[in-house]
């Protein structure tokens, strides 16, 4: 019997151990759940102060960006307006550039024809230079033939004749 005995004590000690272990840790457990919730709320305190600071830093920032659109779109709106009116200059100066090389290719076609008839007339030139010259040759041939001792004598025969004739035709004038 000893043996039963020993097994009931055993089983009494467990029990009692137990329930000290129960006790024991139900203690360590209300004060661990305590410091939970103390944990806890100190969480949620620091988590609620980040939320707000947060919140604040967000709403610094769509105030910033929004402060900035205000300022930034009237100039970008102006800039876009002065690139429309330079784009319009452009325009109209590329269609004076243009009209200038439109007058430009035509001045050159007139040049060209200018410069194609002034071909023709110096070939025309060349040609008449070409007949003058053999005529002035032969002119300078028969100037370098002709007899001027004898053109002369016949002139001075000449007027020896013409001379009286003029006398008698001035007595009447008068």
């Amino acid at each position: 019997m000893d043996t039963q005995t020993t097994i009931a004590n055993n089983a009494e000690t467990a029990q009692v151990s137990n329930s000290t272990a129960t006790a024991t840790s139900a203690s360590k457990n209300s004060k661990t759940i305590e410091e939970l919730l103390r944990d806890i709320l100190k969480y949620q305190k620091k988590s609620a102060r980040l939320t707000r600071v947060a919140a604040i830093a967000v709403l610094v920032i769509v105030l910033a960006f929004a402060g900035a659109l205000v300022l930034l779109i009237p100039r970008a709106v102006g800039l876009i307006d002065h690139a429309k009116e330079s784009l319009s200059e452009l325009d109209t100066i590329v269609s004076g550039v243009d009209d200038i090389m439109n007058n430009v290719d035509e001045m050159m076609g007139n040049v060209n024809g200018l410069l194609d008839e002034a071909d023709v007339l110096i070939g025309n030139s060349n040609d008449m230079i070409s007949k003058n010259t053999d005529a002035v040759t032969e002119t300078i041939q028969k100037l370098n033939n002709m007899d001027f001792e004898t053109l002369n004598n016949a002139i001075e025969d000449l007027s020896d004749v013409v001379e009286p004739l003029a006398k008698f035709f001035n007595v009447f004038n008068r």
